[in-house]
């Protein structure tokens, strides 16, 4: 007996023996009759098995959506063959309790009483054939009349259609039934081989695994669609790489930002789209580590559209790893364009550093200059009370001017530190080292400055960049006097060509390490050099130095010559 899933299928009622044979000539003898019958068995055998075969290749070419063009197929071929009236399938549900007929080949173009019906309940109209056929039992019903008593149900339902012979072969997927095929035959009772039945059994399970595969294609391409539809509906840019760096999903945000559609990005590297060839090395690169590590990563970089527009992303990266739990299957980059933000964060901080150089031009020009008028008054006057002998007088005002003169020294570092006027003159060299002086004298620490140039000529200076490296050093000298309580610290500056690196250490207590940056002191600060830092495409590290303190290191690239900075309001 052939088998299904590994469950035996067997068939519940005795079969006659094959359709006989055209009456032969009286001449022949029993032996010869004998020959005849069993050629014409084996004739019958080798036409059928010639079907299985046909209906066998039939469903291994077929798509998906060409299932139920095959299964309408495999049903007449089946009807044709064994000379009944009509040949149907049905699909069960609801814990098999339910039946819904779904496809049907009828010989005189008459369909089944059960036609196109949904939801019929089995228990209902054939009892007796359902047990058997949940226990995956085939039934071959050579006349229904000759059914017993205890298949009453079923008698009267197969009389009420005008059935005489019926065949029904379960399909089943995973050992559970999944529905059957139905032979009837309304014309004339029907004698069916053994072998006609086992040939049967094996085509349901064909129609059973094709219809199987289809349900799991479907789900598949539901699963797709609504994944596809998910990856549409949110405003972030969604890549899927596979592991070896190649774009495998491309999501409409992407397409807008990046002016790339999915056909056109599937099978490319990223870094290849939307990347300078200088910072393609280095983007492969960091992929391999992200890989190496499987650990979640947040950036933030450039996407160049093929049509050359620069658009700011702040992208997460996720790794989906195989079934073995080490390997990466696939990279999910998720992006949020933040190039406006960007654009307006610039433009407030542009607003704020022009408003501050303002009020430093108005400190040095206005409040500065008015001091030193009152210092030259009380200057003159005191030598005035000194030439009329109020020399005690002459003392107290004095005095009174040398006070004056310290307002006006503070005045001035004030303006220094809101308008830093030697960086606009004489470079970010001089205005750091100008900025160690005042902060010795401000904060009563001992800061120095150290510059080293190790490449002539040195580029010039870009604005920007200058103006927010200066920005950096200046809070992290005064976080490292304020809240680390340091008496040394150094800043340094090394012109490598168009690379600078800026560092800033201290002997201070650090930072709370143990809680977030942003608890710490000056928390509010580290966030607008960190801020300032990527403004300007730099990189910002802040780290509890060897021998003590803090450490404040950023580094940046110059951009070429024609650029002035990353982003510009």
């Amino acid at each position: 007996m052939s088998r299904n899933h590994d469950r035996e299928i067997r068939f519940s009622h005795s079969v006659l023996p094959a359709r006989p044979m055209a009456e032969a000539p009286e001449t022949m003898g029993p032996v010869t009759r004998k020959i005849l019958r069993a050629e014409n068995a084996l004739q019958q055998r080798v036409e059928f098995e010639a079907l299985v075969s046909r209906i066998s290749s039939l469903f291994v070419r077929l798509k998906s959506d060409e299932i139920d063009r095959g299964i309408h197929e495999a049903l007449r071929e089946m009807g044709e063959f064994t000379h009944v009236d009509h040949c149907h399938l049905c699909r069960v549900h609801g814990g098999t309790e339910w039946v819904d007929h779904t496809h049907e080949w009828a010989a005189a173009g008459n369909p089944h009483p059960w036609a196109g019906t949904r939801g019929l309940r089995l228990d209902e109209h054939l009892p007796w054939s359902a047990v058997r056929l949940r226990r995956l039992d085939g039934i071959a019903i050579y006349s229904v009349d000759t059914l017993a008593a205890e298949a009453a149900v079923d008698k009267e339902t197969f009389r009420a259609q005008g059935i005489r012979s019926v065949i029904f072969v379960p399909m089943a997927v995973g050992g559970k039934l999944v529905g059957f095929i139905g032979l009837d035959s309304t014309r004339q009772e029907m004698n069916w081989s053994e072998d006609a039945i086992s040939l049967l059994k094996i085509v349901g399970g064909i129609l059973a695994d094709a219809l199987d595969r289809r349900r799991a294609e479907d789900a598949l391409r539901k699963e797709n669609d609504f994944t596809q539809a998910l990856l549409n509906a949110t405003g972030a840019l969604i890549i899927v790489l596979a592991a070896d760096g190649r774009i495998v999903r491309f999501n409409q945000a992407a397409e807008a930002a990046s002016g790339y559609l999915q056909d056109e990005a599937v099978g490319r590297m990223p870094w290849d789209l939307f990347l300078p060839r200088e910072q393609r090395i280095t983007a492969r690169r960091a992929f391999t580590r992200f890989t190496t590590a499987k650990t979640a990563t947040a950036f933030e970089g450039d996407l160049i559209s093929r049509f050359g527009k620069r658009r700011v992303i702040s992208w997460s990266n996720t790794a989906l790893l195989s079934e073995d739990g080490h390997t990466v299957e696939y990279v999910i980059m998720s992006g949020i364009d933040v190039t406006d933000t960007k654009r307006l964060e610039a433009e407030v901080l542009n607003v704020a550093e022009r408003e501050q150089s303002r009020f430093g031009h108005d400190l040095h020009d206005g409040l500065g200059q008015h001091l030193t008028g009152i210092e030259f008054m009380s200057q003159v006057l005191s030598q005035r009370l000194a030439g009329a002998g109020r020399l005690d007088e002459a003392r107290d005002l004095e005095e009174i001017t040398r006070l004056i003169r310290e307002a006006i020294g503070q005045t001035r570092d004030l303006a220094r530190g809101l308008s830093p006027v030697v960086l606009q003159s004489k470079g970010l060299a001089v205005a750091l080292q100008d900025l160690a002086a005042s902060a010795t004298r401000q904060l009563r620490a001992n800061c120095l400055c150290r510059v080293v140039r190790r490449e002539a000529p040195v580029p010039p200076e870009n604005p920007e960049i200058s103006i927010h490296l200066y920005r950096i050093a200046q809070e992290a000298v005064s976080n490292a006097a304020k809240h680390g309580g340091a008496t040394e610290i150094t800043i340094h500056l090394t012109i490598n060509g168009r690379r600078l690196d800026l560092s800033i250490e201290d002997n201070g207590r650090g930072l709370p390490w143990s809680s977030s940056v942003e608890s710490a002191g000056g928390g509010m600060g580290l966030r607008v050099m960190h801020y300032r830092a990527g403004l300007i495409g730099g990189t910002l590290n802040v780290g509890p130095r060897t021998a003590g303190g803090v450490l404040v290191t950023c580094s940046v690239d110059l951009p070429p010559a024609g650029r002035e900075g990353r982003l510009k309001p």
